[in-house]
């Protein structure tokens, strides 16, 4: 292995101890690198679902499997947009089946995912040279729980507002931006 650099080793002393992840999330702040909670699809594959499945289906996966952010999929494996479990139980999907004239039992996924198209993305480049509190403050002011990671226009990774603030302990202000004129329409109160 002529082509290849030696790294430079050192010995630790007897009785180290683990760094566990409850450690590395106490040592978190707002100022430590972004990359730390960002979900890397290249790491860890993200956990995804077609877009056309049934509401109740998307709960108990949802709820199955531990993850921030469900990707949300079409039929030819294109990335549409984005949901959790948290969403999948919010009262945006009882306020979208009232509106659709429709039981929250009959949505599928689509209806109530964030659409790719009006979630907010840096560039992997971007994201390796910011922190945390940069991340938050880019959410909120874009009015979204999500920021794309891109790398050559593909989807790299995801931050997601929640899984930031629960790690640094922050509380979060994000107006989610609207996607259609019915979300308009359901977020102003009428007088009857």
């Amino acid at each position: 292995m002529t082509n290849f650099n030696f790294l430079r080793t050192h010995h630790v002393s007897s009785g180290a101890r683990l760094v566990s992840t409850e450690q590395t999330e106490q040592a978190l702040n707002l100022t430590s690198p972004a990359t730390t909670l960002m979900q890397d699809f290249t790491v860890k594959a993200p956990i995804s679902i077609l877009a056309n499945t049934p509401l109740d289906a998307a709960r108990k996966l949802a709820t199955a499997t531990p993850t921030d952010a469900l990707m949300v999929m079409d039929d030819k494996g294109q990335v549409v947009g984005v949901t959790s479990s948290v969403e999948l139980q919010s009262i945006r999907v009882t306020t979208q089946a009232l509106q659709m004239g429709l039981k929250p039992s009959d949505l599928l996924v689509h209806d109530v995912m964030r659409s790719l198209h009006v979630l907010p993305c840096i560039s992997l480049q971007n994201a390796r040279n910011t922190n945390l509190g940069n991340v938050l403050t880019t959410m909120e002011h874009r009015g979204s729980f999500y920021l794309m990671v891109t790398d050559r226009e593909q989807i790299r990774g995801i931050f997601n507002a929640r899984k930031i603030a629960k790690a640094l302990g922050v509380g979060l202000d994000i107006t989610p931006v609207a996607q259609s004129f019915q979300d308009v329409v359901a977020s102003v109160e009428h007088p009857h």
